[in-house]
């Protein structure tokens, strides 16, 4: 390699490494923004307690719960079970089940309801012909059916406690710029595998650290989509569900927000929910948040930053907020760019690694690691658990690095795409079938592709682990094999969905 391409190659390398340092620094940010201004909250029984009995208040408002429902056979009637357990005067309470499957979902639903008729009378099974606009176009359906002025909202696989609505109803109450409170997801089958051990380590930095410190702080933050109540007035100022992204629930908590509402976070009030315990949906619906999260940054980005009325720190963490996905194309490069830089570029042997990288040392790894370790800690986790997430962080790592292939695609997308198909996440545990995922040829296609990608990514890896292991370059080595571990694993776990004759 001639001198300036080498040098060319560095540069390259260490903007790279500049642009993962800014990301995790943000995430140092964060939790320092939480630790500021985390403080004791009022207990659920007492917030509960400031509202009427709602078994006989006259003047309990009319809340709607809405459950978007589409082919969830596995999971259906649990949901019926439990929104049926809610506690609320029964005439001041309506729940739709806005149905737009095509599999048996429809039949069992209305065989629970058959099979319940006590409860039946506050259900409304709402079927329509198409499934124009996806979600959002069953939610907005779902308001021209009621006169309710507060919905909530819960998808298939969440499981509310009955107090849900006399714990969350009262923030409403004395404060009429309320639009929004959301609960935090917890998920039950956390310990299910190592897959959704993975899955809540990463989204508990979203749900117990940042949802929290944007609120605490006065910073917009999103609806996640489920396990919230909405104030119709905040919805239709905004301009109600709009399709034209596929993250609909971040797009109108961005339009509320910027019309003056204000949104409560209760980081303290959990509703359990399911992981997906099959990497190949958790792919799909992380390619679905990523590729939404960049149609509402070029949809609202722009609107949000020449606000007169919107506080500059407000502005900044709404742009860092949605600009986060670029994380994912910045990480590639690096991946694709680190053997390159260790056999024409870096300076031999260790040193250079330790001493001439301490901004990616530092930042990208130890300040996300950081943050993961005190997500759990603040869920209460064990010291225990946090040593283990420490010893397992360079893996966690290499499996982020990993999904930022499939990730990276859904920026190109949000970048170019107007709206898209929503595609649901199964549910149901190992039951659960992708079948949906995987039925058209293109889909199948496209994860096929994604993942001999990341065979080749891995495999360039071990080979550089290799390279260096034999001339005594130990630590690069090990670098370069746990990166290959996060590649070449996530394929072999795709590969088993995708050629599922093949795998056995």
């Amino acid at each position: 390699m001639s001198e300036t391409a080498r040098q060319v190659l560095i540069v390259v390398y260490f903007l790279l490494v500049a642009g993962m340092a800014a990301f995790a620094f943000h995430k140092v940010k964060m939790l320092a923004l939480y630790l500021r201004h985390k403080r004791p909250r009022a207990s659920t029984a007492t917030e509960a307690s400031t509202v009427p009995d709602p078994q006989s208040a006259d003047d309990t408002p009319l809340v709607c719960v809405q459950c978007p429902v589409y082919n969830e056979p596995l999971v259906v009637e649990a949901l019926l079970e439990s929104v049926a357990r809610l506690r609320w005067p029964a005439e001041r309470l309506e729940i739709q089940l806005l149905d737009d499957s095509t599999d048996d979902t429809s039949t069992r639903i209305a065989a629970w309801l058959d099979n319940h008729p006590d409860v039946a009378l506050c259900f409304r099974h709402i079927r329509r012909g198409t499934r124009t606009g996806y979600k959002a176009g069953a939610l907005a359906l779902g308001m021209t059916l009621t006169k309710a002025n507060y919905f909530a909202i819960f998808d298939a696989d969440f499981r509310p406690a009955p107090d849900f609505l006399t714990t969350l109803m009262p923030h409403f109450g004395d404060a009429p710029d309320i639009g929004l409170v959301q609960a935090r997801w917890e998920f039950s089958n956390r310990e299910a595998s190592l897959l959704t051990r993975f899955q809540g380590l990463f989204l508990d930095a979203h749900f117990v650290v940042e949802q929290a410190a944007r609120h605490a702080a006065g910073l917009y933050f999103n609806f996640n989509g489920t396990a919230g109540i909405w104030r119709r007035a905040a919805l239709e100022e905004a301009g109600g569900w709009t399709p034209d992204t596929v993250t609909e629930d971040l797009d109108v908590s961005y339009r509320a927000q910027l019309r003056g509402w204000r949104f409560v976070y209760r980081g303290d009030y959990g509703v359990p929910s399911e992981l997906p315990e099959n990497i190949t949906a958790f792919k799909s619906q992380q390619r679905r948040w990523t590729k939404g999260g960049i149609q509402v940054m070029r949809k609202q980005l722009a609107t949000i930053l020449r606000a007169p009325d919107v506080a500059g720190r407000v502005k900044r963490e709404a742009a860092w907020h949605l600009l986060v996905g670029f994380i994912h194309p910045l990480l590639i490069a690096f991946a694709a760019l680190l053997v390159p830089y260790f056999v024409w570029a870096a300076a031999p042997g260790e040193t250079s690694l330790i001493v001439g990288q301490p901004v990616l040392l530092v930042f990208t790894f130890w300040a996300t690691i950081g943050l993961y370790l005190a997500a759990r800690r603040l869920r209460g986790g064990s010291l225990r658990e946090a040593l283990l997430i420490f010893a397992a962080s360079p893996l966690i790592l290499s499996f982020g690095l990993a999904m930022s292939i499939t990730n990276t695609l859904a920026v190109i997308e949000g970048l170019f795409q107007r709206g898209g198909e929503f595609v649901r996440t199964p549910k149901g545990g190992a039951k659960a079938v992708v079948g949906g995922l995987l039925g058209r040829l293109r889909s199948r296609g496209l994860f096929l592709g994604l993942t001999c990608v990341e065979s080749a990514f891995g495999s360039v890896m071990l080979a550089g682990a290799v390279y260096f292991a034999a001339l005594g370059h130990s630590l690069t080595a090990l670098l370069l094999c746990c990166k290959a571990t996060g590649f070449l694993g996530l394929a072999a776990l795709s590969f088993r969905d995708l050629l599922p004759r093949v795998a056995r």
